[in-house]
């Protein structure tokens, strides 16, 4: 139990995993994928943040009575009440690919951190599965890189922080953290499923069909 099942390329593929899932899983959760100050007419002095189901510093409007509705700024983070309050489709769908995408590689990170301390983990079947499972996950994250700044020409994001966006136009905002770890996520699951196959230790004249 002490030797793993994994060649010295094979640990490395496992750390590159857990990297991996942990990029993923940030950029899922963390709600910075853009951030802009608000506009001058809302006459505060904020930054808004925006992610996939989540956001920072936002408008919300509470009913005081039937022909009365108040507009208050949260200065609080949190996530839309409800997955069809998220403002753009396109971002709703963003939201299902990183999920689906940051679930994959945690549980090709989990096999792969199993497989550094124990026998028989990682076979030549698994570490395929694995490498096609980060492919489908690095795939799953670059569509969203594409797809998630068709939601910028979106009135609310405009009229809060972002002015004369639209779709591929930043306007007032800038790409923010989350943005970038999602880059980088994307990187790393394509450099692990391209290293998965290289992963196991061959077992006697064992050799590897690529």
């Amino acid at each position: 139990m002490c030797c793993g099942s994994l060649t010295a390329k094979g640990k490395v593929w496992a750390i590159i995993s857990i990297l991996a899932a942990g990029a993923a899983g940030t950029c899922f959760y963390w709600p910075d994928w853009i951030n802009g100050p608000a506009q001058p007419a809302l006459g505060r002095n904020v930054t808004f943040e925006y992610g996939l189901f989540r956001r920072c510093n936002y408008i919300e409007r509470r009913v005081v009575n039937e022909t009365r509705e108040v507009a208050e700024l949260r200065n609080a983070c949190g996530r839309y009440e409800s997955f069809d309050d998220i403002p753009s489709v396109w971002w709703q769908v963003c939201t299902i690919l990183v999920g689906v995408a940051a679930g994959l590689l945690i549980l090709v990170a989990l096999t792969a951190l199993f497989a550094v301390f124990l026998e028989d983990v990682c076979s030549k079947v698994l570490a395929y599965v694995a490498g096609l499972t980060q492919l489908l996950a690095a795939l799953s994250l670059t569509v969203s890189l594409f797809l998630y700044p068709l939601g910028w020409d979106k009135d609310i994001i405009r009229a809060e922080a972002c002015g004369d966006s639209g779709r591929y136009k930043l306007g007032q905002c800038q790409l923010g953290v989350a943005f970038y770890i999602a880059i980088g996520a994307s990187v790393i699951a394509f450099l692990a499923a391209f290293m998965s196959p290289f992963a196991r230790k061959r077992k006697g004249s064992e050799t590897y069909m690529i």
